[in-house]
């Protein structure tokens, strides 16, 4: 999606399947950390935290089944 979009899912999601992988606790810092929040503000933060979310649970359901 380009940068005149606010939709940051698909990097929440990305990040939070990779956290919850790897072991680590959920941390919304990355959230932050983009252009498009800048641009976008709270529409891109909320996105983003949703994609997290749900790549989060679905990368610690992915990882109990290894």
């Amino acid at each position: 999606m380009g940068l005149l979009n606010s939709n940051d899912y698909n990097r929440g999601y990305q990040n939070g399947y990779r956290d919850a992988m790897e072991g680590k606790e959920k941390s919304y810092v990355s959230s932050g950390f983009s252009l498009k929040f800048v641009l976008h503000g709270n529409a891109s933060l909320d996105s983003y935290n949703k994609g997290y979310d749900e790549g989060y649970r679905i990368g610690m359901r992915d990882k109990c089944r290894k």
